[in-house]
């Protein structure tokens, strides 16, 4: 390791720093540099290894290029010429010296800088070098602004990537490296690439360096030896002449200048942290610590091209460049600290070399530093295998003789060539077989001990390991053959170790191809698993056995067909088992019998552990299901509490065990967290809307029914309402005590409302769920009571004698005027409608009914006063917006200085003083500076003028506007109302002079807020929405004319599995990840004659009364077996089925619904499943199939025949696991089943009772034996988290929106609002921040239109908005200079541009007329209700929103690690209304053919069929997640008329239709929007011709 060496270099005075008479501030004495002067009169003095002075030439230290180069440059050369990489950077400030102490002048010997003087110098030395061969490569780039340029290369890019390679390091990609001979090469390209360099001009510097470059060197070394071997050495070294750092103030760049110099100082600076953090990581402090910083290489090109130059493989020099002027100072004692903090930083320089060419370095090294020891002291060196007797010597002189002998054997070794090596390993193979056959063994080139010398009788190995069997063998040879453990001559010719082997064990005997066993005396010996003592005859396969482990097999080949014949005879291998069997039999030990007895132990001891563990999971179980019933008792009464009005009970029962709390003490530190949290809940504020909505449904479905009943034409939805400033929340919306003055500024409050649509008299209000249930109260008082009973009952002598006319003057202020007034109530008398009923609504005496006021608010703008500090006039046209984001209109408001603006003579004139306080506003408004045209603490009048609105709906008359000042909201300025007729504008021509006193309240105001602009008018009559008149009889019979109706059966539970655990997982505590349409069809298949499964007949005619929701009942046989087939199909995804955990069935019962526990469940292990694929379709198909013994559910119903008329119904739970998913998706049916006799034959009496809508409901045909459902699956992010905050939104959620109320029935298709309100909401809210982003911008915009007019009156100004042209376009060709070409190549590239545009403006206006109708309500349904006739938006657009609001929460950043996804399967009821049902053709995408389908709607899903007799569901379109596409573009790419598309978030559909009018018809009804439009253009074509 070595540290960074550092040198300073002081340079003359300049013609600047002459010309300002500077003082010298620069003083070196030896290594030390002292500066002088500065703010604070002090001295800083500081040590490097050099410094220069080059100050005057005059000095006797002088410090002239020479003699840098000979201190810094040489140094660095022989670094390098040892295999070192090695670096030499230059720093300071512009103008300091820095390029010509690193360049000079090349061409000038005396005035030549470090590079070409080591480049020089470097070629002298390889000129002077014989014994290797050097070759020199160059490279030479810059980077400027952040960008690397390629100096040798002038066809090379201008930004070069860098890259990074795991060994290299860093590198630049595409860079040129040139080979060079001669210095004269490299000074030429030297030349080339300084031309090519970026200098400019600047104040401090005629030729300023407005880039860093990097000169680089790499010089490689070979060495060859006389055995072929190459070693090398490769030098990188890298001269750096960085860019000046600079001061704007001093340098006087502008433009180009300025951001040149910008990014020199981001990079210098990211220079100066690496240096930063490289001094602290070798200091000791932060070794101590025992913690390693991050260094920043990254954040600048030039750290990072320099990393290994900077702490890492590199012997680095640094010079910094010193002005010695005064008027430099800071930026001398800048660089001077720079300096410093470098000499800290410690290099790892190790020599680039071959490592085996290192490693034979090495060793010559030693070598002969160890020769040279001993030659020192006259020693001679001698080799262990020499047979000269060793020489006396000291014990150190032998060691160093024995090192000096291993490394000469090393260095032997690794210069041994290939040939030698291969030569010696040929004797030693030689050696080694001789060796063996000395020792009787025999090996072959395969590595088998058999079939080697195949004449003589062997004996082989047995060993425990059956791979280390039969590898030896031993060879019995005429005469004796001796074994023993001892190797003596004469004795032992087999030796063999171990325990009870004998010197001189046994003999065997080889004479007349006979072979005789000798054992001698004590000796242990067993042939055959016998224990011998005296001489035996062996034979083929014998079992020898010497000792205790030594067992061999005895081979005879001239034994053969007498071996094949035993062999043939045995049941099993003669192996060392079965010699150590054979063994252990003779000495009376059965192992099998042995291993019997534990095994029938080991069993009747798991199955008694088996059985107590099975007792205690069933106590377990049993006490943990009383737990959880009594927590669902529980529940259920704090439930029904709150359902049925006694919320406060509920909620003491629910949160009882949270009353400890209350008298907790709280650190300030804890109530501050508890704060913080509070404040961030705060602000997610759609967080609890869902359980709102979901609670209070059943309220609302009440409300509906009630009204319906008693034919009031009211309608109630859930609304909601957040504070903007388009849509300012009232005081009665909000709860008891909340005041929206004391909210914070970042938050905005958003309540659930429920919006009324007085469709009687035109009117919408908005009422608190409070207000709801309260009215509720006494509207089911009014339907249980009589007439004369009802509260605020009105007689008729009363209204003649003009009583009920003074109840209407109880609100003067909301009724004004009263001749308007009483006007609109003479027109509120309908043909139908009741005296009595209006004015009830009138007075607010009817609970349906409120006071509705006699204008209505139209919308709202706002008008900022910031061009009043500027003193100019500006003349706005706002946009007026509704609470929904809607623009109704436009309004056009000046804001004028005082005099500058007149009011027409027919206008209104009015003036007011208003007062701005510190106390109005939050925020703290400080002192700001006064403009010239005011004066603080005096009066300044300005002027605001409502000129005219237009745009305005005609169905407003008496329209006026009121504004005010935020702070001064109980204080507003109205206009005269105005009729408004014929399309024309209204004039208002209203003109307030505001006097205000200027304070920096005043200033604040104008600057940061507007003024709000409120917009109100009549709803006439003839424009209020068309509503049916019907009696309260026939809305009493809408029920009755529905063609069905499906009652409220519950989807079954998944039937609960003993070993599969599945999760419950809430919408509230996750994230969507994707979403799935399953289509699973059902089959129960039977054993036929045959010896074959076929699927038993299903009847799909059967009525929902008899078959319930299952979609057809299946015909069984009693007493077969049985299988059930699953198959799933779905669309290409991210989902991939693994297998069929379990099939669990149970639930047997006569009834479509179950409330019972689980008894007799039936787990099923199914066989594994499988993907099936189709010619034309693309979807994945998983197929499996389970055993099912009906048998096992001990089930009368199951096993017996059903009777007449009877249907048994199961619950089957498939628990499937899905690859990536921690826990299984659950897919449960219930199927209706009915069992005859097991010879009973399928006839048509057998499906009398049943009729099928498209003619016969039993088929043969195996694919109509099947039962389909319709599956949604949502794959949910979940990380898993169990914080209380996690918990609180996993919380159970009181769904009432399907609870039954009286007089449901009547309600038709009818639902409250649930998640698509909130998405809703969200995206009108994004509509109201987007608006009034764009109202703020225009009014900067104009704001700067009119300051510029004002400066320049000649040049033509930029238009806000698409007007005629300023100039005249010439015809002649014009010629455009560089920079006007440039220009407009950029704007036409803008122009070619796509940009993504929104469907409609945020301030345009909508295509048709604009309606009032505020209120937004369910799906459109067939039904004739009349609350079904409103709709907010389409199936198809909600279900757009959801798709992309889920996508918008899948993009939020990077998913982390612990994240996974939950698998949740709901079962979906299709409708059984058919809003349509017809033939329509199919876009095959393989075969680009129409495929004809039946189709059948049935709301939210399209049916596929083959044809309109097939009786099972091939396919499914959810219309609630599609979006449904026309377009002329889409007709003319196909070439095929009536077309149209639908897009899931899948795939898509291209659709065809015989006829257009078919076609309008089918889009109308999957999306009425779309389909209204699409009618009322084919009406305006009509109407033109």
């Amino acid at each position: 390791m070595s540290s960074v060496k550092v040198a300073v270099r002081v340079r003359p005075f300049n013609g600047r720093e002459r010309d300002n008479d500077s003082k010298l501030c620069i003083n070196m004495q030896g290594t030390t540099t002292t500066i002088l002067g500065g703010s604070s009169d002090r001295n800083h003095s500081f040590n490097f290894d050099h410094s220069y002075w080059s100050f005057d030439g005059k000095d006797a230290h002088f410090a002239n290029q020479q003699h840098v180069y000979n201190e810094l440059g040489v140094e660095m050369l022989d670094h390098a010429f040892e295999g070192y990489n090695v670096c030499i950077f230059a720093y300071g400030q512009t103008g300091s010296g820095k390029s010509y102490t690193m360049m000079g002048r090349p061409s000038d010997e005396a005035e030549a800088g470090i590079i070409p003087r080591l480049c020089k110098n470097l070629f002298e030395r390889i000129d002077g070098i014989t014994d290797l061969k050097c070759t020199v490569e160059v490279s030479y780039m810059e980077i400027y602004c952040e960008r690397v340029k390629d100096l040798l290369n002038p066809n090379s890019s201008s930004n070069l990537r860098v890259r990074e390679h795991p060994s290299l390091g860093p590198y630049v990609d595409d860079l040129t490296k040139l080979t060079v001979l001669d210095f004269q090469d490299i000074l030429h390209l030297m030349d080339e690439g300084n031309k090519a360099r970026t200098v400019a001009s600047t104040n401090m510097n005629s030729s300023s360096s407005r880039s860093h470059a990097v000169f680089t060197i790499v010089l490689t070394q070979k060495e060859e030896n006389g055995n072929g071997l190459c070693g090398e050495k490769v030098a990188k070294i890298s001269l750096v002449d960085l860019a000046g750092s600079e001061r704007a103030t001093s340098t006087g760049a502008e433009g180009q200048r300025l951001k040149e110099g910008a990014n020199i100082n981001k990079s210098l600076s990211t220079l100066g942290l690496v240096i930063s953090k490289l001094a602290d990581e070798g200091s000791k402090k932060v070794k101590s610590k025992g913690g390693k910083g991050v260094i920043p290489y990254r954040d600048s090109v030039l750290t990072w091209l320099l990393r290994e130059n900077l702490g890492g493989n590199s012997k680095t020099a640094m010079v910094a460049a010193l002005s010695p002027a005064s008027i430099n100072f800071d930026e001398t004692l800048s660089t001077l600290r720079y300096a410093d903090r470098a000499k800290q930083i410690v290099c790892q320089a190790f020599i680039n070399e071959d490592p085996n060419a290192k490693l034979i370095r090495e060793l010559k090294e030693e070598v002969e530093r160890l020769r040279r020891q001993l030659d020192e002291k006259g020693v001679v060196a001698y080799s262990d295998e020499s047979s000269v007797p060793i020489p006396k010597y000291s014990a150190q002189d032998h060691q160093k003789i024995e090192e000096l002998n291993a490394a000469e054997k090393l260095l032997k070794q690794l210069n041994e060539t290939l040939e030698e090596k291969m030569r010696r390993s040929e004797d030693m193979r030689k050696k080694l077989e001789e060796k063996l056959q000395d020792l009787g063994l025999a090996t072959s080139d395969q590595g088998n001990a058999l079939g080697v010398a195949p004449k003589l009788p062997h004996l082989v190995n047995l060993n425990e390991d059956p791979s280390m069997s039969e590898m030896l063998v031993y060879y019995l040879i005429e005469g004796d053959t001796r074994v023993g453990c001892e190797e003596e001559t004469g004795r032992a010719d087999i030796i063999i170790s171990g325990e009870a082997i004998l010197p001189y064990h046994c003999v065997f005997t080889h004479r007349n191809g006979c072979v005789e066993l000798v054992p001698m005396k004590d000796a242990l010996v067993y042939v055959n698993g016998q224990q011998i003592s005296t001489s035996q005859i062996l034979h083929t396969g014998n079992r020898v056995i010497l000792g205790d482990h030594h067992v061999f097999r005895y081979n005879d080949p001239r034994e053969t067909k007498m071996s094949r014949s035993m062999m043939s005879s045995l049941h099993e291998p003669l192996d060392w088992k079965f010699a150590q069997q054979e063994l252990l039999k003779e000495q009376g030990i059965d192992l099998n019998e042995e291993m019997q007895k534990k095994l029938v132990l080991i069993e009747s001891q798991y199955r008694r552990e088996k059985d107590e563990l099975e007792m205690k999971m069933l106590t377990q179980t049993k006490e943990y299901e009383q737990r959880i019933e009594s927590l669902q008792r529980q529940v259920d009464l704090a439930q029904s509490m709150i359902s049925s009005g006694s919320i406060l009970e509920g909620e003491r029962l629910l949160s009882s065990s949270l009353l400890a709390f209350d008298n907790v003490q709280w650190s300030s530190e804890q109530e501050r967290v508890a704060r913080k949290a509070a404040l961030k809940w705060k602000l997610h504020q759609f967080t609890s809307v869902r359980d709102v909505l979901w609670g209070n449904a059943v309220f609302l479905r009440e409300a509906n029914a009630i009204s319906i009943e008693m034919n009031k034409k009211v309608q109630f939805q859930f609304a909601l309402l957040t504070d903007t400033m388009y849509s300012p929340l009232p005081p009665d919306l909000l709860p008891p005590g909340e005041d929206l003055s004391h909210r914070s500024s970042h938050s905005s409050k958003t309540v659930v409302a429920v919006i009324v649509q007085d469709m009687k008299n035109g009117a919408t209000h908005y009422w608190s769920l409070d207000k709801l249930k309260q009215r509720l109260e006494d509207m089911r008082h009014f339907l249980e009571c009589d007439y004369s009973e009802m509260p605020g009952q009105i007689s008729e002598s009363s209204m003649n004698g003009g009583g009920w006319l003074a109840a209407l003057s109880l609100n003067p202020a909301r009724l004004r005027p009263n001749r308007l007034t009483m006007e609109q109530v003479r027109s509120s008398y309908d043909d139908d409608g009741s005296p009595l009923d209006t004015m009830d609504a009138l007075i607010g005496a009817d609970p349906f009914y409120d006071r509705f006021p006699w204008f209505r608010m139209i919308g709202r703008a706002f008008v900022y006063l910031s061009n009043i500090v500027h003193d100019v006039s500006l003349v706005h046209r706002v946009a007026i917006v509704n609470e929904k984001g809607e623009v109704k209109g436009y309004l056009k408001v000046a804001i004028d200085m005082e005099g500058v603006w007149t009011t027409p003579e027919n206008g209104v004139r009015q003036s007011a003083k208003l007062h701005f306080r510190k106390e109005d506003f939050k925020t703290d408004t400080k002192d700001v500076d006064i403009p010239s045209h005011m004066k603080r603490d005096e009066d300044f009048s300005f002027a605001i003028s409502i000129n005219q609105a237009d745009d305005v709906s005609q169905d407003y008359s008496h329209v006026f506007c009121q504004f005010n000042f935020l702070h001064r909201h109980d204080e507003a300025f109205s206009t005269e109302p105005l009729q408004h007729s014929n399309g024309k504008p209204i004039m208002f021509n209203h003109t307030q002079h505001v006097v205000a006193r200027v304070t920096s309240a005043f200033l604040h105001y104008i600057q940061h807020f507007p003024i709000i602009i409120e917009v109100f008018g009549h709803l006439q009559p003839q424009a209020r929405p068309i509503l049916e008149r019907r009696s309260s009889a026939i809305s009493r019979s809408i029920g009755s004319r529905l063609p069905f109706h499906q009652p409220p059966l519950s989807i079954s539970a998944p039937v609960k599995s003993g070993k599969t655990t599945v999760v419950t997982t809430h919408k509230t505590s996750t994230t969507v990840h994707s979403k799935y349409d399953l289509l699973v069809w059902f089959e129960i298949c039977e054993l036929d004659s045959t010896g074959k499964y076929t699927s038993s007949i299903v009847d799909h005619a059967a009525p929902f009364e008899k078959a319930g929701p299952t979609d057809g009942v299946f015909l069984l046989h009693q007493g077969m077996q049985r299988r059930i087939k699953m198959t799933i199909c779905h669309e290409k995804g991210d989902v991939r089925w693994t297998k069929c955990q379990e099939l669990v069935i149970g639930r047997v019962r006569t009834t479509p619904n179950f409330n019972g526990p689980d008894a007799d469940i039936v787990s099923i292990l199914p066989f594994p499943g499988s993907y099936l694929q189709f010619a034309h379709d693309d979807r994945i198909v998983f197929q499996f199939e389970g055993s099912w013994d009906s048998s096992l559910h001990r089930s009368d119903f199951l096993n017996k025949i059903s009777n007449y008329g009877e249907n048994i119904f199961v619950t089957i739970s498939a628990y499937m696991e899905v690859d990536g998913c921690p826990q299984s998706a659950v897919i449960t049916r219930d199927l209706c089943l009915f069992v005859q006799s097991r010879d009973s034959k399928f006839t048509k009496a057998a499906s009398q009772m049943f009729r099928s809508v498209r003619g016969g409901g039993i088929s043969k045909h195996s694919e109509m034996n099947r039962v389909p459902g319709v599956y949604e699956m949502i794959l949910w992010q979940s990380s898993g988290a169990t914080s209380p905050g996690a918990v609180r939104r996993r919380r159970k959620v009181v769904d009432t929106s399907s609870s039954y109320v009286r007089g449901e029935e009547n309600l038709g298709g009818w639902r409250p609002r649930g998640d698509s309100l909130i998405f809703e909401h969200q995206a009108e809210l994004e509509q109201l921040m987007r608006l009034q982003q764009v109202e703020r911008t225009r009014l900067k915009l104009r704001l700067r239109h009119k300051l510029k007019a004002k400066k320049n009156d000649n040049e033509p100004t930029t238009p806000l908005s698409p007007c005629a042209p300023k100039r005249e376009i010439p015809n002649e060709v014009v010629t455009l200079t560089e920079k006007e070409k440039t220009i407009a190549e950029k704007i036409i590239g803008l122009i070619k541009r796509k940009i993504p545009m929104n469907k409609e403006s945020p301030t345009g206006m909508k295509n048709g007329k604009d309606s009032d109708d505020s209120g937004s309500s369910a799906s459109e349904s067939r039904c004739s209700s009349n609350l079904d006739k409103s709709k907010s938006k389409s199936d198809s657009n909600l279900g757009e929103e959801e798709e992309m609001i889920m996508k918008r929460s899948m993009s939020g950043g990077k998913i982390d690690a612990s994240l996974c996804l939950l698998p949740v399967v709901t079962e979906q009821r299709v409708g059984k209304y058919v809003d349509k049902a017809g033939y329509i053709s199919f876009l095959d995408e393989k075969t680009k053919d129409w495929m004809k389908l039946y189709v059948v709607l049935r709301r939210p899903y399209i049916l596929l069929f083959l044809d309109d007799k097939d009786l099972v569901i091939r396919g499914v379109i959810n219309v609630a997640t599609a979006r449904v596409e026309y377009s002329e573009d889409q007709q003319t790419m196909l070439n095929s008329p009536n077309t149209f598309s639908i897009c899931t978030p899948h795939r898509g559909f291209w659709l065809q239709t015989t006829s257009q009018k078919e076609m309008h018809d089918w889009v109308y009804e999957m999306a009425p929007l779309l389909g209204s439009q699409l009618r009322r253009n084919v009406n305006l074509v009509v109407t033109k011709q």
